[in-house]
């Protein structure tokens, strides 16, 4: 099975993310990779629903990736959504639309098993058998799972984003002091139910994190100690995100939500004393293709 091409996607608070890869040695040899941003945790942030119109956008996105998916080989395509459709009162319509339009039925993670399966494709590029805190930063939430190479021991799901951060904090593009200020106050106390621990290695994924080394001219899979936060922290209270956006080529909408990562990650860095946060795309679509080359249809149990 080792040549088998596997096609993971899940509509997230942000995006709407693809990855077709194949596993070889415990790891995923990535074949093609495509992300949208509709940001679906906006909108139900403040309507409590997706709606129609969101549902019918990322329908869309979806048949548009499936289709992607094909054309580069993938026999195996899984689907998933996370906090911003948990979160909505209209996502039973919502999971059916997504899964008509992907072809294979969307399923709705509980965010536990989303750490897991982040923490298995962060976890998959690590080294070594210390203990391994894994943060992936969402729109919507955090997740955070710790455990060695190949086990989780806890995994929790937090109710902060750089999406929602973002909205909540930093309203004023680029954001002001006061505001930056009250959004690391407010990051700080929606970490409380982070896991009590001092692990060996930290590791940050999701959108956020890796697109932050971009800022510093750097590859994706990279490390970021505090004086890199600081500089990006700095760069984007200084200018608008649509000139973060044109100046690095970031997606606007990713741009714009950058802020409120830098100060979800900083966090993490001093709650877990790391010198720095080892930065990595390979978490949740990770986990799914390699949950799926493991345990099949169990792959929903992470």
């Amino acid at each position: 099975m080792s040549d088998v091409r596997i096609a993971a996607a899940d509509v997230g608070s942000n995006t709407v993310h693809m990855l077709v890869g194949e596993v070889h040695r415990n790891t995923v040899r990535e074949i093609h990779r495509q992300v949208l941003m509709p940001r679906v945790g906006a909108v139900v942030q403040a309507t409590k629903r997706i709606g129609p119109e969101k549902i019918r956008e990322v329908a869309d996105d979806l048949a548009m990736l499936r289709a992607a998916a094909l054309s580069h080989g993938a026999s195996v395509l899984l689907l998933c959504a996370t906090e911003a459709v948990r979160r909505a009162a209209d996502r039973e319509e919502a999971l059916q639309a997504f899964g008509e339009a992907f072809g294979v039925p969307c399923v709705l993670i509980p965010g536990e098993v989303e750490g897991m399966l982040s923490f298995r494709g962060a976890a998959s590029v690590v080294t070594g058998n210390g203990a391994v805190l894994v943060c992936d930063i969402g729109g919507g939430s955090t997740e955070m799972a710790l455990g060695r190479r190949h086990a989780v021991e806890s995994s929790v799901s937090l109710p902060i984003g750089s999406g929602a951060a973002t909205d909540r904090w930093l309203r004023t593009d680029p954001p002001t002091l006061y505001e930056r200020r009250a959004c690391f106050d407010g990051v700080m106390s929606a970490l409380r139910g982070a896991p009590l621990a001092r692990p060996d290695l930290v590791m940050s994924t999701g959108g956020t994190a890796t697109s932050l080394p971009t800022l510093l001219q750097r590859e994706r899979e990279t490390y970021l100690d505090a004086d890199d936060l600081a500089y990006c922290r700095d760069l984007l209270m200084a200018y608008p995100s649509a000139h973060i956006a044109a100046h690095y080529n970031l997606d606007p909408a990713r741009a714009r939500v950058l802020a409120g990562g830098v100060e979800i990650l900083d966090a993490v860095r001093l709650l877990f004393e790391a010198q720095r946060i080892g930065v990595t795309i390979n978490g949740l679509r990770s986990g799914m293709i390699l949950a799926w080359r493991e345990k099949g249809e169990r792959w929903v149990q992470g």
